[in-house]
């Protein structure tokens, strides 16, 4: 079937969360927080157009933890959609991480430029233009690179995800938007973005389960497999760039940290929730839609 609109979703984290907000600037209410959301949901010059992207969404999973939807999710997505230069340079770093944390992360010289050229192609977006605007004007930050450099340490910069293990096996950017796997406790965490999804199903690495709920704006709740792994529960974006999730969450991480951010998009009540990680508070320690 076609795309339709889509729901999100809540995690259930296991990882200590809350440290106190370290970014300082001006309030911003939730009225201007719906203003900025729906001006850059209209800037989004690289969600999914019309015939882009065609899911399969099988039958409703509820409470199952079994296979309820035998085909695959993604049924078509425009190889020109995927051509665009800030996916690409996404796509790129979906395969700089290790999915099994307490296993430690070293980064290359070549991950890291390809960090650098991911943040360089969506700062040349007007979803960053705008985000760039609205942050210079709340006090949050100074100037672009001030910007590119709290992106940076914010999402790339590694940590442990767990008090009982000391090596760096984690980061903003792997938990929320590439996805872990806790063989401890033999579930999937984070995992909240659709081109990871897409990826990792065209690789054999996803099987999708079904979905728990869906709703717009393009917003969807799914349960699937991640290497064996069971997602129990999820919350995603489908088609919407990753420039856009990338704005969104940081500017909910920067106003409302460790809280649930809420605003309206286009008219339609949204919340993403953000948590910081207790070591140190300055480094997202998830970021996704969520809906009770």
């Amino acid at each position: 079937m076609a795309w339709l609109p889509i729901l999100a979703c809540v995690l259930t984290c296991t990882t200590v969360f809350g440290a106190p907000p370290i970014f300082r600037g001006d309030s911003i209410s939730r009225v201007e927080l719906s203003e900025f959301a729906t001006k850059l949901w209209g800037f989004d010059d690289n969600r999914n157009g019309t015939g882009d992207l065609v899911v399969d969404v099988g039958n409703y999973s509820g409470n199952s933890n079994a296979d309820q939807s035998p085909n695959p999710f993604f049924t078509y997505v425009d190889a020109d959609l995927l051509n665009t230069p800030t996916y690409q340079r996404f796509m790129k770093l979906l395969n700089n991480y290790d999915p099994y944390l307490e296993r430690p992360e070293t980064k290359t010289p070549e991950e890291e430029q390809e960090e650098l050229e991911f943040l360089d192609e969506i700062m040349k977006t007007r979803v960053m233009t705008e985000t760039l605007s609205f942050l210079i004007a709340k006090r949050y930050v100074t100037s672009a690179t001030d910007l590119e450099n709290k992106l940076k340490d914010m999402w790339f910069e590694l940590y442990s995800r767990s008090t009982s293990y000391e090596a760096l096996d984690s980061c903003g950017f792997a938990h929320t938007f590439v996805g872990e796997i806790d063989k401890s406790d033999k579930e999937v965490s984070g995992f909240h973005n659709w081109l990871s999804l897409m990826q990792k199903e065209q690789n054999g690495q996803v099987n999708y389960f079904g979905w728990v709920a869906i709703t717009d704006p393009q917003l969807m709740a799914m349960k699937f497999t991640f290497n064996g792994y069971l997602k129990k529960y999820t919350g995603l974006w489908i088609g919407t760039s990753p420039e856009f999730e990338m704005a969104m969450y940081t500017v909910c991480f920067m106003a409302r940290i460790d809280q649930i951010c809420r605003f309206d998009l286009n008219g339609i009540e949204t919340e993403i929730q953000t948590w910081t990680l207790a070591t140190d508070s300055d480094n997202v320690g998830t970021a996704y839609p969520k809906v009770d």
